[in-house]
């Protein structure tokens, strides 16, 4: 990397200057200044940014202390790539409108109802009309009541965050942040989407790292809230619906009336066939050690609450069933290897400045 010009040093620590001479010039409350952490060309890296997705990181790692500094300086590393990526775009006339993004949540949506709407054209009609309510929900438009298609989208919301750990709205714009980077890496490198033989080949090779599809019934009680009463509340429900069942109730009725995930309970809590992959992980992990039987499983918890489920079915994933995962898998392989490539000859290239405190280099 290039040393910073002396012209964007001034620039900066004009910027600095002035700020330090407002904030002791007055004796109102201000907010501390938020100050740049990095400078990428004529990009600047706010540390709040950088700061909030630390945050966020710790928060799912559970981080100890002792490794914030590498693991914001990790963070810094991904901003700058995102500012060399923008900056490209923004070379190439590249945008990417929230209707690509949307366009991609689409085909999500497709796989995450497709169970539940066997005939495509059914599956096609009911996501055009999530992704609609879905695009006015982002711009704050006003929609008339559906409190069917509200609770179908708010399940696929609560799935999206439960998989990435981020909210809706955060997720929607690492969406378009990465399919920005494919239009780019298009572009600069043209990296080719491999073929059904290439797929077909890792099939075989790792043919038993993709376990199985299970076919599973549940009933989910979700805690009102993060406290410890809201926790045993919900536990306390689960189990008593649980007695109920092992004293003869039928297991159909009493997810129609009482299991908080709408989606399936109104078909009896059935969730249908799903690869163990498309399922919570805390979920998957607990219903994989179960066997088809009419057993009742023990109370258990997920992301999303707290759960009883009966195995229905179990079968060996087929090639067809994820052949597109695979292309997908590998075509981002081959997209992050010659990404690091391009990475690494840009800023090479580019004037980048990091002013972070207890940076750790890689």
């Amino acid at each position: 990397m290039r040393r910073k010009s002396i012209r964007h040093r001034l620039r900066f620590g004009f910027v600095a200057l002035s700020s330090v001479l407002l904030w002791s010039s007055t004796g109102y409350p201000w907010e501390p200044y938020d100050s740049v952490i990095a400078v990428v060309n004529d990009i600047s890296i706010i540390d709040s940014e950088v700061e909030n997705k630390l945050q966020q990181v710790v928060r799912v790692k559970n981080v100890p202390p002792s490794r914030y500094a590498t693991e914001k300086s990790r963070i810094l590393d991904s901003f700058i790539e995102k500012a060399l990526v923008q900056e490209a775009a923004t070379e190439e006339a590249i945008v990417v409108s929230d209707q690509r993004v949307l366009a991609a949540i689409e085909d999500m949506m497709k796989n995450f109802f497709a169970s539940d709407y066997p005939d495509p054209k059914k599956l096609e009609r009911h996501v055009a009309k999530l992704i609609a309510r879905l695009e006015k929900r982002l711009s704050n438009e006003a929609t008339m009541t559906d409190k069917e298609a509200d609770a179908q989208l708010d399940s696929f919301i609560r799935a999206m965050e439960a998989r990435f750990h981020i909210g809706f709205r955060d997720y929607f714009e690492e969406l378009r942040s990465h399919i920005m980077r494919e239009q780019v890496m298009s572009i600069a490198i043209g990296v080719s989407p491999p073929s059904k033989e290439d797929a077909m080949d890792w099939f075989k090779k790792n043919r038993h790292k993709l376990g199985d599809e299970v076919w599973v019934k549940h009933i989910l009680i979700r805690p009102a809230g993060a406290s410890f009463t809201a926790e045993r509340d919900a536990n306390e429900k689960i189990s008593a619906i649980r007695e109920r069942i092992l004293n003869g109730e039928s297991f159909d009725k009493l997810a129609r009336a009482y299991s908080q995930d709408p989606e399936s309970a109104a078909r009896g809590g059935d969730l249908g066939w799903k690869m163990l992959a498309e399922l919570d992980p805390l979920f998957a992990g607990f219903v994989n050690t179960l066997r088809p039987s009419n057993q009742v499983s023990p109370v258990f918890k997920s992301s999303f609450g707290y759960h009883i489920a009966v195995m229905m079915g179990r079968k060996p994933v087929t090639f067809e069933k994820v052949e597109r995962l695979i292309m997908y898998k590998l075509y981002n392989e081959n997209l992050e290897e010659q990404f690091r490539k391009w990475v690494m000859r840009r800023k090479k290239e580019s004037e980048i400045q990091i002013l972070m405190k207890n940076y750790v280099s890689t």
